[in-house]
């Protein structure tokens, strides 16, 4: 072989070999990013220079006992709810401007705000503890908290661990209680790990981690055929915190709820059957009512694809069907403006949307 035809040998090798690379690369990074879609990918350095000295174990006890990774990747300066780190897309929950289309789980913006107790979680790193309840979660009662350590009033809300939701909540420390997730495979959702849990609230090991359908955009923008889809496994996850909410009291006489009930079917009779009102069912169709993303409801069979039809007397009615998981714009983070929604007026949805004879 010359050394001619050597050359023209090793540059053609050359250049395949760079083709197959970059094919290889390209699916590598498509699959995964339409099939795990909380798992990272590209340069480490993309989200842990966000925390200088994260990967120093000499440092482990003292720096990564707080929110601060959490709330770096996932926070903005701008109005945008989704930016870009390295080559992921990431959900922004917490804008510290007005954010534009907030995810599913609402925005720490609102209780981040003077006076903005009531309307989110007070997570450590955004805003100050609550000072009403101080350092309690209200309606905490430990009989409902499955984790070992249970929740620590001594100690502010974090976004992972015993004192948080993500993770596991047996162990305390908030990044050790959800480390590894985003670098593991987090499908199917089934809450057998952290990782293969709805949003990563897994809860402890013993339980079963909450399960849904993940919308791939975080419920931005959400439509009656395009958001998430919840389960009642998330009703067990709000109990650890808030249990005495969901308690049944004894003492009334035509309910056993002293708050709003939230475990239980969507009755198929009454005013419950006009779900929705506003939107019309198919037309030959009258039983039929449309999805509503202002009033979710939770599946008893978690759906593989985002469903447009609300079955009444099977779906049901979830804490999430009224609130919203992170912060809202209103009172004791609900969905709506509780104080301008009245009887007899259509078109204000809120409770209407289920409570459509009042």
């Amino acid at each position: 072989m010359t050394k001619k035809n050597l050359k023209q040998l090793l540059r053609y090798l050359r250049i395949n070999s760079i083709i197959i690379i970059v094919v290889s690369y390209t699916f590598f990074t498509f699959y995964f990013s339409e099939n795990t879609l909380a798992t990272v990918s590209g340069d480490c350095d993309a989200c842990h220079k966000l925390f200088p000295g994260l990967l120093d174990e000499t440092l482990h006890g003292e720096l990564v006992s707080t929110n601060v990774l959490c709330i770096n990747c996932h926070s903005s300066d701008g109005k945008d709810t989704v930016k870009i780190i390295g080559r992921s897309r990431v959900p922004v929950v917490f804008n510290e401007v007005k954010p534009e289309n907030p995810l599913a789980g609402g925005n720490f913006f609102y209780v981040a705000e003077f006076s903005g107790d009531r309307k989110g979680h007070n997570v450590d790193g955004i805003a100050s503890m609550d000072s009403k309840f101080k350092g309690a979660p209200p309606g905490y009662y430990r009989d409902f908290d499955p984790s070992i350590p249970g929740y620590n009033t001594e100690k502010p809300l974090n976004c992972a661990g015993s004192n948080g939701c993500h993770g596991n909540r047996n162990i305390k420390n908030p990044y050790d209680a959800i480390k590894g997730a985003h670098h593991a495979v987090d499908k199917p959702v089934d809450g057998t790990t952290t990782a293969r849990s709805y949003r990563f609230l897994k809860n402890t090991d013993e339980i079963k981690g909450v399960v849904g359908f993940e919308d791939a955009d975080w419920g931005r923008n959400s439509t009656s055929d395009k958001h998430n889809e919840y389960s009642p496994s998330i009703d067990v996850l709000c109990a650890s915190c808030h249990g005495k909410f969901h308690l049944r009291d004894k003492d009334g006489k035509k309910s056993p709820w002293f708050r709003h009930p939230v475990g239980i079917v969507l009755p198929e009779t009454g005013e419950y059957a006009r779900y929705n009102p506003d939107i019309s069912p198919p037309d030959g169709m009258p039983g039929v009512r449309i999805y509503n993303p202002d009033a979710p409801v939770g599946r008893q069979k978690v759906l593989k694809a985002p469903g447009e039809e609300v079955k009444l007397g099977e779906d049901m009615v979830i804490c999430i069907s009224c609130h919203i998981a992170h912060s809202s714009p209103y009172e004791s983070i609900l969905r709506w403006d509780y104080d301008n929604i009245y009887a007899h007026e259509e078109g204000k949805g809120g409770c209407l949307i289920c409570h459509t004879g009042k």
